[in-house]
């Protein structure tokens, strides 16, 4: 009994640490993905025109946090050197909605990113199936927001899960102008 009970500790011990060693780190690639954006359904990858050769800022949000990192987004917005480097086509931003951790209905969250889409004239992308999550590493459908910074590489270069403090944008703002420059 008492090797079996040890056994059991050891899987459920290797698990967590193959978990815990699986979640995308700076340094790290993000992998590949195909999305559909909110508003006409076309489909996305970090290799499609609207983000190939640029840095890419992304917002990886539960339906419960979709606004938790506006002020990220309103802080990148006004900032004269990251709108210089937008218009110069070497930095985009791109919201992802999770789809798959809320009750709401999909076609609620759908019109909630076709307003926020049009807003932030942003592309915004629909995960159904927490590829986003599974290519972060993460361990489960969240209720949270995850911001990721990828050079034109897409190696991370910036990452954090949570409500992204006020005091790491400006943080935010060099990488960009480091790694799109």
């Amino acid at each position: 009994m008492k090797k079996i009970i040890f056994g059991v500790l050891m899987v459920l011990l290797c698990s967590a640490f193959v978990s815990y060693a699986a979640e995308l780190k700076v340094g790290d690639k993000l992998g590949s993905f195909k999305l559909n954006d909110a508003l006409d359904n076309k489909a996305y990858s970090l290799n499609s025109p609207e983000f190939a050769g640029k840095v890419v800022y992304i917002v990886y949000a539960s339906s419960s946090s979709s606004d938790d990192n506006d002020h990220v987004t309103n802080a990148l917005n006004g900032n004269k050197d990251v709108m210089r480097l937008k218009s110069e086509n070497k930095y985009v931003g791109l919201g992802i909605g999770n789809q798959q951790d809320s009750p709401v209905p999909n076609f609620i969250i759908k019109q909630i990113a076709k307003r926020k889409q049009k807003q932030s004239a942003s592309i915004i992308l629909l995960d159904p199936n927490f590829t986003i999550g599974n290519a972060l590493g993460l361990a489960s459908p969240n209720k949270g927001a995850v911001s990721v910074l990828v050079d034109k590489n897409r190696v991370i270069r910036y990452i954090y899960s949570g409500k992204t403090p006020a005091e790491n944008i400006p943080k935010i703002v060099e990488l960009i102008k480091k790694y799109a420059e």
